[in-house]
């Protein structure tokens, strides 16, 4: 088999499926991989004693397992290429010699001494992403499953509806998940079509039908799968989060191939008119009233009516044979984290949301994941958390100063960071400690934020610019934002100084003139009461 890169959370999966039962050769077959690499990575637990003793297997103590033996690079196979040369040759023998696709493989193998090189795995993908050239026909084959086996996922555009938020029309989509054995089905309308949302849909499609399927069949979106490649699909993490909380699996399906999926392709044009349906009957419907009238119709209206291949009516036989089959409920429920690939900048900050938070300096450049769930923030590298932080309520940056190198830390008194404290030194106590406030936690980063208050400083006396430093202290204080460039910029300081003078300058006289006199009156001119 052509060789392919496994990263830590596959392992995990193999050993998750591993443990709910599923074999060996099931296991390489649903997620493409070789079965000595499934053997080797259950054997290698099992060696350390952690599979096959009863109880349930620790994420984290898998991970750290198999850590070190994760194929930290990819390298492209060579067995595609073997064949190339030989793609006319064999689509001779499978049009003009009417052979079979393997043994048109045998024939190849033997003319050109391939026998041992290329395995007949390969030679599937090869026919397979040649199947156009090589003519073959495609038969379609229904395929019904056990009752509580698999569930199918779709996302459609239905079509427009107001939203009174936004007060304008937007496009709305369908979420639709079929249950393949019943046909019973769960529908939910939503303006967003993005992972969040696509993961919270699913949750309330568990609630709804009050269990869980053992296998999600998937398109490949965006929202759920990273990348479509049937060989090698990479979920996002928040899906993969659900599917470990339910104790599912999710089998994406293949690219262009609405058959794979065929139960819920189905059903998109039945979701469509029912929504033109209801807005034709209801033409200021809501979002909320449209769910929940789907809902009600999809138990009552379309659930008991039969269905035309079944011959029998979907709500009734999922009372009556599903439902019981399916997973459980866990305590629980899920709830969905932002999950978020992000690069360490050279200052060891992250950006998620428009916040940055700080990460040790030895990640620097490296790619790590962000999980954001409710007020928390978690940083993992390799799967094993290396930072957490708790989202700030005001201002965008969250800074731990044991995050940056020892000789930053250290920066602050030596060399130039050290000259400019000594500055402002001798201007005053508050305008020194503002400005040391500046340069933590990293220095010669804020250097020259340090240098443009100093001289805005040089051009005020003391006596202002280190009032006006202790205000601007006292503000950080009652109502902290760290590292806010706003607070700590020399434009900023020097508004400060300005309206601290303005502040302090007595009201002015004016001065009227003779003819301006002339007109003055005591206030006896016009009340006679005063004498």
């Amino acid at each position: 088999m052509a060789y392919k890169r496994i990263n830590t959370l596959d392992i995990w999966e193999i050993i998750r499926r591993y443990q709910a039962g599923q074999g060996i050769r099931l296991i390489a077959r649903t997620l493409g991989y070789d079965r000595k690499s499934v053997r080797k990575y259950i054997n290698q637990l099992r060696s350390k004693g952690i599979l096959d003793n009863g109880t349930a297997v620790d994420k984290e103590e898998v991970v750290k397992v198999v850590q070190g033996n994760v194929t930290q690079r990819e390298r492209s196979s060579q067995k595609q290429s073997l064949l190339e040369p030989h793609l006319e040759e064999l689509k001779n023998l499978i049009s003009k010699d009417d052979l079979k696709p393997k043994t048109a493989f045998s024939v190849i193998c033997q003319r050109h001494d391939l026998t041992g090189r290329v395995s007949y795995t390969s030679f599937r993908r090869f026919v397979k992403s040649n199947q156009l050239v090589l003519n073959l026909k495609e038969v379609t084959c229904r395929i019904e499953v056990e009752p509580g086996e698999q569930m199918q996922i779709d996302y459609c555009k239905a079509g427009t509806l107001y939203d009174p938020i936004e007060q304008k029309k937007r496009t709305l989509y369908a979420f639709i998940a079929t249950l393949s054995f019943s046909r019973h089905k769960f529908v939910e309308f939503v303006f967003r079509q993005d992972s969040q949302s696509f993961v919270n849909s699913h949750v309330k499609a568990f609630d709804f039908i009050g269990g869980v399927p053992k296998t999600i069949i998937l398109d490949n979106l965006k929202d759920g799968v990273i990348k479509p490649d049937l060989y090698d699909p990479q979920f996002n993490r928040a899906y993969r989060e659900l599917a470990e909380h339910y104790g599912t699996f999710l089998d994406p399906a293949r690219v262009r191939s609405p058959k794979d999926k065929g139960k819920v392709e189905r059903d998109v044009q039945t979701i469509r008119e029912k929504f033109k349906e209801l807005v034709a009957i209801y033409p200021t419907i809501t979002l909320l009233d449209l769910n929940v009238r789907t809902l009600k119709w999809l138990k009552n209206g379309y659930g008991m009516t039969k269905h035309g291949t079944t011959h029998r009516m979907p709500f009734p036989v999922f009372l009556e044979e599903e439902q019981p089959r399916l997973i459980p409920l866990p305590i629980a429920s899920f709830e969905a984290a932002l999950w978020k690939e992000v690069i360490v900048h050279p200052d060891c900050y992250i950006q998620v949301n428009k916040k940055s938070y700080s990460v040790p300096y030895q990640y620097s450049g490296k790619k790590v994941w962000a999980k954001l769930s409710g007020e928390m923030i978690q940083v993992f590298y390799n799967e094993r958390l290396i930072k957490e932080h708790v989202v700030p309520s005001n201002g965008y940056r969250k800074t731990d100063p044991n995050d940056f190198p020892e000789n930053l830390r250290a920066a602050l008194d030596k060399g130039m960071p050290h000259y400019l404290q000594t500055q402002a030194t001798k201007i005053g106590t508050s305008f020194h400690e503002l400005v040391r406030t500046i340069l933590t936690p990293n220095a010669f980063m804020n250097m020259r934020r340090a240098q443009g208050i100093i001289e805005v400083a040089k051009k005020y006396p003391a006596e202002l610019v280190e009032e006006a430093a202790f205000n601007l202290l006292s503000s950080i204080r009652t109502s902290p934002r760290p590292g806010n460039g706003v607070y700590f910029s020399p434009k900023y300081f020097k508004a400060s100084i300005e309206k601290l003078i303005q502040s302090k300058k007595e009201p002015q006289q004016l001065k009227l003139s003779d003819e301006t006199q002339s007109f003055v009156r005591d206030i006896g001119y016009f009340d006679h009461s005063f004498k």
